[in-house]
This record gives C-alpha cells, sequence and structure tokens, in this order.
C-alpha cells in the first residue's frame, strides 16, 4: 500500500500517466499516429528546411503557437536562420525554457527533439502535480487534490496544443511549496526558471523581493536580485539577435482590453451548435477573470500569505493591462496567459479553507475541456470501432 510520504511522486506518476495516455489516444485515433499533430501546425505557414523535411503534420488554417515553439526548439540560438520563418522571433525566443530543455535532452540532434519536447511538457506535468500534492499534504489537505493541476487553464492547453505554459503553471506551485521554507537554492532556481518560461513569471521574481522586503528578511531580496539575472542575459542577447517586438500586449487605460471583451461577447460566426455553446463557454471564462480580479481585490481585509498576496496581486496587474485582440479573442488564449493568477487564488484559497477562491478556476476550466470534445468523439470513436 503507498504510504502518505510517497502520496506526491505517485499522484504525479499518475497525473503524467494519464496525460500521456490521452495523448497517445487522441494522436491515433485522431491524428493517424502523428505526434507532430500536437505542435497544431498550420497550412498556412512556411517551414523550416529542418522540420519540412520531417513532414509535419498540418492543419488547415494558420495553426496555433505550439508551432512557433517547435520551431525554437530546433534551433534555440538562431544559428539556422528560423527566425524568418516565426511570427514574433523576439517574443517566441524570448519564451525559451521548455523548447531550449528539449534542445538540451536531444544533445542538438534534430531527429529527437520533437520526441524529447513531448518528454519536457509531461515532466512539468508530473512536477507541477507532485509540487501541488506536497503543498496540499503540508496543509493537512489530502495529497490527490494535486491532480487538480491537471485542469489548470495552462496545462489543458499545453496538453493538446503544446504550448509553453504548463511549466509557468508548475513553477507557481513549486514557489509555493518552497518560497517560505528555508532552501535557498530551490527558490532561486525557480525565480530563474519562471521569467524564461514566460514572461509574465518576472511577477514571481517581484512578489517574491517585495514579500522579503517587507519582512526584512535582506538575503531573500538579494536572492530575488539575483534570480532575475539569467533572464536579464536572455534579453540582453535576444536584443542583439532578433529584431524589436511590436506586439502591443498592454496598454493604458487598465481593464481595457477585459471591458471591451466583456462588451463583446460574440468573437466569431455561431454557425454550428457547438459554437454558440462555445461562445457561452468563453464567456464564462471571460467572467472567472473578472471574479480572479475581484477576489485579489478582496484578499486585502483576508490578510493571506504576503508572497501568495503579491504574486496574485502582480499578476492581476498585468491583467488588468492586457489589451492585445489576439489574447481576449480566443478563450484557450487568455486563460493559459492568466493561468498564474488563478493559481494563487486557489492556493490562497487552501491555505485560508475558502473554496471561494477556486471559482475563477471553476469558471475557466469547462470551456477548455469543451475545446477537447472533438478528440475525445474521435477516441471513443475508435475504441468502439
Amino acid at each position: 500500500m503507498t504510504t502518505p510520504t510517497r502520496w506526491p511522486v505517485f499522484c504525479a506518476a499518475l497525473g503524467a500517466g494519464l496525460v500521456l495516455l490521452w495523448q497517445a489516444l487522441t494522436v491515433h485515433y485522431n491524428y493517424q499516429d502523428d505526434w507532430s499533430s500536437l505542435f497544431h501546425t498550420g497550412s498556412y505557414l512556411r517551414l523550416p528546411p529542418a522540420i519540412a523535411a520531417e513532414d509535419t503534420f498540418r492543419f488547415q488554417g494558420p495553426g496555433y503557437d505550439g508551432q512557433f515553439y517547435h520551431f525554437v526548439a530546433h534551433d534555440p540560438f538562431l544559428r539556422a536562420g528560423t527566425q524568418q520563418y516565426v511570427d514574433n522571433p523576439r517574443l517566441r525566443w524570448r519564451r525559451i525554457l521548455v523548447p531550449a530543455l528539449a534542445w538540451l535532452l536531444a544533445a542538438g540532434d534534430s531527429d529527437y527533439i520533437d520526441s524529447t519536447y513531448v518528454i519536457v511538457v509531461l515532466a512539468f506535468i508530473f512536477l507541477g502535480v507532485y509540487w501541488l500534492s506536497a503543498y496540499s499534504a503540508r496543509l493537512a489537505v489530502h495529497p490527490a487534490f494535486g491532480l487538480l493541476f491537471l485542469l489548470a487553464p495552462a496545462v489543458l492547453v499545453s496538453i493538446d496544443y503544446f504550448t509553453v505554459d504548463v511549466a509557468l503553471a508548475a513553477l507557481c506551485c513549486a514557489l509555493a511549496l518552497y518560497g517560505s521554507a528555508d532552501r535557498s537554492w530551490r527558490v532561486f532556481l525557480m525565480l530563474a526558471l519562471a521569467p524564461l518560461a514566460r514572461e509574465t513569471g518576472i511577477t514571481f521574481i517581484a512578489a517574491y523581493i517585495l514579500a522579503s522586503t517587507w519582512r526584512r528578511m535582506w538575503r531573500g531580496v538579494l536572492l530575488g536580485l539575483l534570480a532575475a539575472c539569467p533572464y536579464l542575459v536572455w534579453l540582453t542577447w535576444l536584443a542583439r539577435h532578433t529584431g524589436p517586438d511590436f506586439t502591443p500586449f498592454v496598454s493604458w487605460p487598465p481593464f481595457h482590453g477585459l471591458i471591451a471583451r466583456t462588451l463583446h461577447p460574440v468573437q466569431y460566426v455561431l454557425s454550428t451548435t457547438w459554437l454558440k455553446e462555445a461562445a457561452v463557454l468563453d464567456y464564462l471564462a471571460v467572467l472567472g477573470i473578472w471574479t480572479a480580479v475581484a477576489l485579489t481585490a478582496r484578499l486585502v481585509w483576508r490578510k493571506p500569505d504576503l508572497l501568495f498576496f503579491a504574486a496574485a496581486l502582480f499578476t492581476a496587474i498585468f491583467v488588468a493591462f492586457v489589451n492585445f485582440p489576439d489574447v481576449w479573442s480566443q478563450a484557450t488564449s487568455f486563460t493559459r496567459t492568466m493561468s498564474p493568477l488563478v493559481i494563487w487564488l486557489a492556493l490562497i484559497g487552501m491555505a485560508q479553507h475558502s473554496w471561494l477562491y477556486f471559482l475563477p478556476w471553476a469558471l475557466t476550466c469547462p470551456r477548455l475541456l469543451f475545446q477537447l470534445g472533438p478528440e475525445w468523439r474521435g477516441i471513443l470513436h475508435g475504441l468502439r470501432h
């Protein structure tokens, strides 16, 4: 029988195993056993020569973000001219963590990078479940609660679209587990990796520095400042090797993007019943983001852990200024982009024994599960026949 101390490892293995099973089934029954389908490469895209030789699975249309991180994994240091095939090189290469780990695990061998990319995504799922399970156990909540990590918006999208957001979601749980303990090297590692996973991870560093300053833990302040150095070095290198990033992700006034999205509930032609149902769930997810912002404001009077509150607050501030239409138009985009806020609130809710803080998670998750519906139908049809 599994002992209590082994529960987090067991849950992590179970979670990663379930994801791998799902991916294997959907690839087999929906995409002719072609694992490159999970990158969702569009038919409109020109492929770099190294990737074109792989006979990558192509979808009709523009594809999705995972296709670009696939390109980055094959050329993380811009030696093969891959940037000319990418929509926004500085933005894509800025999120280097998952692609670089895939490249390192394959020792730079192009023949193995697709396989190691799968392994890296599964590894972050394993770690995310493990860290959330261990954190749950610390709060006297059953460690099996860590499996909830599989339903985080960033994770659901990364499982099926091979985006890089799963890494930042996992690092949220890691910082929750180690952030208040005397394990400086682990905290430094989590903080240093967070912005390399996605630039919004810089809010983790800002939160840790603020919490350390408030507590007069000057070693923690120094740790946070040093943790920002790898990201700053990477940004400096990218500034020399890529063109400017002109994507206007943020703008003034605050909440302009969220208000505009709220006032325009329909973002596409509702030509089928499935699209009508998707639009309703899209709007439910928008309400979930509003709920997350409201709950963050409510925390001012609830006296949560300072690190958690600061992390939620800085992420909510980022949400307030996001104004890029491409982010708000698709639930798969804004829910995964804002997943850290949803996760931080849930972690605070666990600590305060208040399920109210899980409400944003509950409102954003259904739309992403609904997105998987056609693939589930393909799997079930294949299993029956």
